[in-house]
């Protein structure tokens, strides 16, 4: 593991609540699964939501309600890029993003990136319905 490249991290579960081991103790993400994580939280978290780092999240939410139109979708996917590009540990100019859907049930997009040191690229799948309920799953989990 590359823990002093990637960082640790208490184990997040599908909520965002800490995952406890069989021990009872937290549960400890290492690896690229910190790296995966630390993305996932910040497409989640709208930007300025957070009171001790008002830099930290993203603005994906507020395209749910807008038109689908070509403007639009181009600013999404500059938006996800930005945001996965502001992990560290991403190689720089590696994340691209595109939308897979866009209606009134809501938008489904994907972005791909690299992590430093990897040999592949890593998928993200970004889902917001229209109860503004923003999902980010790893296409890979493994």
């Amino acid at each position: 593991m590359r823990d002093d490249l990637y960082g640790q991290d208490f184990l997040l579960d599908d909520n965002g609540l800490v995952a406890i081991a069989a021990s009872g103790e937290a549960g400890v993400s290492d690896g690229i699964r910190t790296v995966l994580q630390d993305i996932m939280l910040r497409l989640k978290t709208p930007l300025g939501s957070l009171f001790y780092d008002q830099a930290f999240g993203s603005e994906i939410i507020y395209f749910v309600k807008d038109e689908n139109t070509l403007a639009n979708r181009l600013a999404l996917v500059a938006e996800i890029a930005k945001r996965v590009q502001m992990d560290q540990r991403v190689v720089a100019m590696s994340a691209a993003a595109s939308v897979v859907s866009w209606d009134e049930n809501g938008v489904m997009a994907r972005v791909t990136f690299k992590i430093i040191d990897e040999t592949h690229g890593q998928n993200l799948v970004i889902t917001v319905d229209s109860d503004m309920d923003v999902v980010v799953s790893d296409v890979d989990p493994n």
